[in-house]
């Protein structure tokens, strides 16, 4: 069985701290080992007193774990003495392949300052070559670096002098903020993204132990850093969510699925509207050309893609135009892959993008996508891409592949059924559509999962008899009128 430690403060209230942490763990189902770094004597409205623990009792605490067992992540908190620090350094040392993440508690939300700047400088000093992930929140960043931190742009700069004092990695937390939602700002030297959350209508206490501590969870269950810190904020952001609705006085840490926050590696602002709305997707074959396309709209289908690859330029507009007017004249949804611009031109009903097609859309031309009118469906195979494109705020989201297909070179592994139980979680209102290597017979369950739509290839174009599959596979909708 895999387990996290966590090593921080202890809180009377119970609401943050080592028992914040024990709490989101094992919502998230990971088992969780708590050692005490310090006592605090702390209620809603102020911290009164903290006292770090002596050196000996965190050392007999982590080498009695050790006897026991080896951890998957560690997650560490308040720890407010140089002597602590110095023993973690030696004691991290000898586990050198465990992923730390560090919450470095120098003030309490009520306004406490649990640092010097002695211990500031300890961090930094005996520490933070070790870290996998410094989570700091705004005060704290400006008080590690000596300056302020009060727009996107210096939090950028912000995180790039963190890292540049080796560490790996940085999540600056953004509900400290004037802006008008919070973003939390993640760079690891890679591909820096934000994280973009909503105010709730309280303030919460725990809400950092809590997120590094389900950062430090997901890891533990063998995730990578970034995904890992999606899926965490994603988490905390239901829970506030949910707590606020609820008009809890403390966070409520609920078993049930979380949503996924929005990404973007561009801008802490996510877009100020929803691109159209599909009322009903169905069964959503993709064809590479006129001739299939017509074949199965005439066949019946309610919405078709238009996925043309190594078409000369002037065959590509020439088939655009005629693929929206024969499906206009049906009253068939009509998706055109990668031409977005043609789209707009021929007034398609909306367009399909993948990653890298979005990868190469400025948030200019992605604006100007919106306003068009278009539809958009965006592709997903992990976390990291799901919460870019539920920033996006698409009008479908595609998963997959949900088995081996051959039709087109993957970079991911089959996602598997189950998966689109999940991935309707994390997009919640925004409809799923699953494609790759489905047949006939997985129809009920995907459907049963939440899939509004079903996108194949191969089990109709190369059936003998198309039109009568395409049938088929319309039947397979009728005891899910919702899809």
């Amino acid at each position: 069985m895999k387990t996290i430690w966590t090593l921080g403060g202890h809180d009377p209230n119970a609401v943050a701290g080592v028992q914040a942490d024990l709490l989101t763990a094992r919502t998230l189902g990971v088992m969780t080992r708590t050692l005490i770094g310090s006592f605090t004597a702390q209620s809603d409205r102020r911290v009164s007193l903290s006292e770090p623990v002596p050196k000996p009792w965190l050392k007999a605490q982590w080498q009695t774990l050790r006897e026991q067992e080896k951890p998957a992540a560690i997650k560490l908190g308040l720890l407010n003495h140089r002597e602590l620090l110095v023993f973690l350094r030696e004691a991290l040392a000898e586990i050198p392949d465990v992923p730390v993440i560090a919450d470095p508690v120098l003030a309490s939300s009520s306004g406490h300052n649990f640092s010097r700047d002695t211990l500031v400088a300890a961090w930094r000093e005996l520490l933070f070559l070790r870290l996998t992930l410094l989570t700091p929140n705004i005060p704290e960043t400006e008080q590690l670096l000596g300056y302020r931190v009060d727009d996107p742009e210096t939090v950028v700069r912000a995180a790039q002098d963190l890292r540049s004092w080796g560490l790996k990695a940085v999540l600056i937390k953004g509900g400290h903020s004037k802006a008008r939602e919070p973003a939390d700002y993640f760079d690891d030297g890679e591909r820096p993204f934000w994280l973009v959350g909503k105010r709730v209508s309280r303030d919460y206490r725990g809400t950092g132990c809590t997120l590094a501590a389900a950062i430090s969870a997901q890891l533990s269950k063998g995730l990578s850093l970034r995904e890992a810190v999606i899926t965490a904020h994603g988490f905390l952001q239901t829970m506030l969510a949910r707590s606020s609705a609820q008009d809890a006085p403390y966070l409520q840490y609920e078993q049930k699925p979380f949503r996924s926050s929005g990404l973007s590696y561009h801008s802490a602002d996510g877009l100020p509207q929803a691109f159209a709305p599909v009322s009903k997707i169905g069964f959503y074959p993709i064809v590479p050309d006129l001739i299939w396309l017509k074949r199965l709209v005439d066949a019946g289908v309610p919405s078709i893609q238009l996925r043309m690859k190594d078409v000369p330029a002037d065959q590509v507009l020439t088939s655009v135009r005629e693929a929206v007017a024969y499906c206009r004249d049906r009253g068939v949804q009509l998706f055109i892959n990668d031409y977005w611009q043609l789209a707009i031109e021929c007034h398609a009903f909306g367009v399909h993008l993948g990653q890298e097609d979005l990868d190469r859309l400025t948030p200019r031309e992605i604006r100007t996508l919106q306003k068009s009118g278009l539809r958009l469906g965006v592709s997903t195979h992990s976390y990291e891409e799901a919460a870019r494109a539920v920033a996006l705020q698409p009008s479908y989201i595609a998963l997959g592949p949900i088995f081996h297909t051959t039709c087109k070179s993957m970079a991911f592994g089959p996602q598997g059924m189950e998966r689109v139980q999940e991935w309707k979680e994390l997009c919640g209102d925004i409809p799923l559509v699953a494609i790759g290597g489905l047949k006939l017979e997985h129809a009920p369950t995907l459907l049963g999962y939440g899939a509004s739509g079903l996108s194949v290839i191969t089990d109709v174009l190369a059936h003998e008899n198309p039109e009568a599959r395409v049938q088929e596979w319309l039947n397979s909708f009728a005891s899910y009128p919702a899809q």
